[in-house]
């Protein structure tokens, strides 16, 4: 993700931001916002001294002190920093001990300041530590109830939300197909595994197809790719309620602790009918960008001639087996910052195109839209308007960029 600073007519402090200006009278039209930030470190590199040498960043989450935790799930570890971007410590590992990992999955920072890294290692286990990241204890899940994803939103109670996991349920020829998206609650006292709501999804489609040969015979079994399916975003509410966005709609949903829905908000703006015309775009968007990063190689790891050849033959079959939604929904991301406002990112209305972003009041009234192409939903919100976004080089390189959001206005 990328940052740009944006000009303002006028400065005013963050916890003012949108006090200036109407909504617009009609909800469907957009109120554009500007934005300052300001740069406050980056930590990251090639080449460097270990602690900032990521294999593969999965995650970042801020405490109430400002310090970022840095999930590298590659190297089995979490890297803290401080205010400044200093390294306070390091802690984790890979092996089957306390406070080591097999299959580390997600990963939290809890409002006590309290780290939990899931670990799909069997058995499936919270790894819970200290503030200083000493190794409490692990907590196992029962994953035939529910597996987290990697996604893991602390609830005030101090459960875990999460949705995304691995299925391990098997149901039998009799039951009805079922189409439905669960939402799980975990606790960490591992006596509370439980379904909170279960989320919309479309009807599943063939995941495989059989390519044959000139002469009719089977020549290979592939993956189909997918298109505009709609996603299930998650983020928790100000007052405690886990807000939802599971349609192609501009729907958000809020759900309270024993799954009730309590209420609902959004804007009129209906999802794009996909074309043929957004079918041929969106298959030359991904040969373009498969031909950008053929290059990296594999996994990370360069491929000869004929591997390459035959990696490109089945993308492009892939890409012409294409599976695509009716439509394309409208809501791409959803977060809710400290001050208890929805950042809610917008499926781009042309292929390849920049989404916009819009900021929503705690009660769901809009408020206006960033540009795009300017300031996004961060990877995590921190206090005092702090936002880290993790980022790649050219090469692949991972740094973590943290910045301050100064001001929002309406322009």
């Amino acid at each position: 993700m990328h940052l740009r600073l944006l000009a303002l007519t006028a400065v005013l402090p963050i916890s003012h931001a949108c006090d200036r200006g109407a909504a617009p009278a009609d909800p469907a039209v957009d109120a554009p916002l500007t934005a300052t930030t300001e740069d406050i470190y980056t930590v990251g590199a090639s080449a460097g001294e270990e602690w900032e040498t990521f294999g593969g960043v999965g995650a970042v989450a801020f405490n109430a002190a400002g310090e970022l935790s840095i999930f590298d799930g590659q190297s089995h570890r979490v890297v803290v920093v401080d205010a400044d971007g200093g390294h306070l410590r390091t802690f984790g590992g890979q092996g089957e001990g306390p406070g080591e990992w097999q299959w580390p999955f997600g990963f939290t920072v809890l409002r006590d300041r309290r780290t939990v890294v899931f670990d799909m290692g069997r058995p499936g286990t919270f790894e819970i530590y200290d503030a200083v990241g000493a190794f409490e204890r692990g907590v196992t899940v029962d994953v035939m109830q529910g597996a987290p994803g990697r996604l893991l939103l602390p609830l005030p109670d101090g459960r875990l939300v999460s949705t995304g996991g691995p299925r391990f349920s098997f149901p039998s020829s009799d039951e009805e197909p079922d189409y439905r998206r669960d939402i799980h609650v975990f606790s960490l006292a591992g006596d509370d595994t439980r379904v909170l709501y279960r989320a919309w999804d479309l009807p599943p489609t063939d995941v495989e197809v059989t390519v044959e040969n000139e002469q009719g015979r089977q020549e290979m079994t592939i993956n189909r790719l997918r298109a505009f399916e709609p996603g299930l975003h998650l983020a928790v509410h100000a007052d405690g309620r886990l807000a939802v966005a599971d349609s192609t709609t501009y729907e958000v949903k809020l759900i309270d602790t024993d799954g009730n829905v309590t209420g609902t908000f959004g804007r009129p703006i209906a999802p794009l009918v996909v074309t043929e015309e957004i079918k041929e775009a969106t298959r030359a968007l991904r040969i373009e960008e498969y031909s950008y990063s053929s290059g990296l190689g594999f996994m990370g790891q360069q491929m000869s001639s004929a591997e390459a050849a035959q990696f490109r033959e089945t993308f492009m079959k892939q890409v012409e087996t294409m599976v695509f939604a009716d439509e394309i929904p409208v809501l791409a991301g959803m977060a809710v910052d400290p001050e208890g406002r929805f950042w809610i990112t917008r499926s781009p209305t042309e292929i390849g195109g920049d989404a916009l972003t819009d900021i929503l009041t705690a009660d769901g009234d809009y408020l206006g839209t960033l540009p795009g192409g300017g300031l996004a939903i961060p990877d995590a919100f921190g206090p005092d308007g702090l936002m880290a976004y993790i980022e790649a080089d050219e090469v692949g390189v991972q740094r973590v960029r943290v910045t301050r959001l100064v001001a929002l206005e309406r322009q």
